[in-house]
């Protein structure tokens, strides 16, 4: 676990200002990080040892090494982000490597990354269910089926990879992009066409479109097919993934219709 030691004197304006900061996130971040306070007057050895010059300091301890040494003040924000890169799990750096991986539009690394992980952590699978998942997305659909089948029903995050499956047969029957939305152009009250040019749309990867004609379809007639508009959106979340901004979005314009 992290260590950060804050480095004080109770009458020192500066330490008294980032005390309650430091409290606050270390209770917000419940655990992935140990707070300890070091009294300058107290323990002169400590802070000679460490070359303490200004207060407030921070250093943070992990791992055996010196991670971050800050000194004076400190913006909450500029802590965060310091925090958040020593706190993260190994899942949530290898999401965070994919993330960079999929924002350059490079999903052959993202697929060789996961490949390696899995050949060291043949049992993690997550790690299974999102390579899957990729697959799918490059149009590798026997590798990942043959993935999918092996997995125990309740992966986390297997949802993500039997959603796409599902969007991707549902398309292969579908008529053009072009054709599906110069249909719901003439005929704008006609829920099927639009249902099927949001699919359409999804496996096209313009899947924030795609949410434009599943909120249509929705304020059209909520309960068209069971519901079946909220529950496609509810689908696409799972694809966007937990901390989405377009997921978070578009689940707070769903909400708005619904109620």
């Amino acid at each position: 676990m992290p260590v950060l030691l804050e480095f004080y004197a109770d009458e020192a304006e500066p330490s008294q200002q980032l005390a309650p900061v430091l409290r606050r996130l270390a209770e917000e971040y419940a655990g992935k990080f140990c707070l300890a306070r070091v009294d300058i007057q107290q323990n002169q050895q400590l802070v000679q040892q460490l070359g303490v010059r200004t207060l407030p300091t921070i250093k943070i301890i992990f791992k055996g090494q010196m991670a971050e040494n800050l000194e004076g003040p400190q913006e909450e924000s500029q802590l965060r982000a310091v925090l958040d890169q020593i706190t993260l799990s190994p899942m949530e750096r290898i999401r965070e490597q994919l993330d960079v991986f999929l924002a350059a539009g490079d999903r052959k690394n993202a697929i060789e990354m996961l490949q390696q992980i899995i050949a060291e952590e043949p049992k993690n699978y997550v790690l299974h269910a999102e390579l899957c998942d990729l697959l799918f997305m490059e149009g590798r659909i026997d590798e990942g089926k043959q993935i999918l089948a092996a997995l125990p029903g309740d992966t986390e995050g297997i949802n993500k990879p039997n959603s796409r499956l599902e969007f991707i047969e549902a398309s292969s029957s579908l008529a053009s992009i072009t054709d599906l939305t110069q249909q719901v152009e003439t005929q704008p009250d006609d829920i099927q066409s639009r249902m099927d040019l949001a699919v359409a749309l999804i496996v096209d990867d313009q899947v924030e479109q795609a949410l434009d004609q599943l909120l249509e379809a929705l304020k059209k007639d909520r309960e068209w097919e069971d519901q079946i508009a909220r529950r496609t959106m509810i689908k696409v979340f799972d694809l966007l993934g937990k901390g989405n901004e377009l997921a978070t979005a578009y689940r707070r314009k769903m909400f708005t219709y619904l109620h």
